[in-house]
């Protein structure tokens, strides 16, 4: 009965049901660590039902990773890694983190694109980022995402994936301070709502 649940799950996943909802492409490396430790992507099911995330690939065009078993409830998030015990030394282990198998993404600091696919091979969602998203022109500071300790975050999940529906995050429940110059590191919000998130 449970096989027959994740084939008719896997089958009825479309475009929008689970979406990319927040990435940490450029960590903070005084207060968090090494990109290779503590990139992340989290994806959200905005769908109707259960999905099962099993045989999902995410990709930057290069590299791919496929996902394991994972069970994710309508409304909830899960993470992907890269890697699972730096996480989970950072975050603690009530985030959901799923497994996976292949090769990391590599988030590239100054943009890059991050491809979810479904286990048929179907594109389910795509986000191309740039280190400009979130900067201030005016002021010529760059983006608190891009290496400042906040990380993407999608608005509106249903929404576009361009610059005007992707923020960073923004600071509460800081766990440090930022030895360089004090301000509080957010580190974005993994596994639960997104702070910037419109209702």
């Amino acid at each position: 009965m449970f096989f027959i649940t994740s084939i008719l799950s896997l089958v009825l996943v479309a475009p929008g049901d689970l979406v990319i909802s927040e990435i940490m492409y450029n960590p903070d490396g005084p207060t968090l660590g090494d990109d290779d430790c503590f990139e992340w992507v989290e994806l959200c099911n905005a769908g109707p039902s259960t999905l099962e995330l099993e045989g999902m690939m995410l990709s930057d065009g290069n590299n791919q990773l496929f996902i394991g078993p994972f069970n994710l409830e309508t409304g909830s998030r899960v993470v992907l890694a890269a890697d699972s015990e730096d996480f989970a030394l950072a975050y603690g282990d009530d985030v959901p983190v799923a497994e996976w198998e292949g090769d990391w993404t590599k988030l590239s600091n100054d943009g890059d694109q991050v491809i979810l696919y479904s286990s048929s091979g179907e594109v389910l969602d795509a986000v191309t980022y740039s280190d400009t998203w979130g900067a201030d022109p005016e002021s010529g500071s760059r983006s608190d995402a891009d290496g400042r300790g906040s990380s993407l975050e999608k608005v509106a999940l249903t929404g576009p994936n361009d610059e005007t529906n992707w923020r960073p995050s923004e600071d509460y429940g800081c766990p440090r301070n930022d030895p360089e110059d004090g301000r509080p590191v957010c580190w974005g919000t993994p596994g639960v709502r997104n702070s910037v998130e419109a209702d």
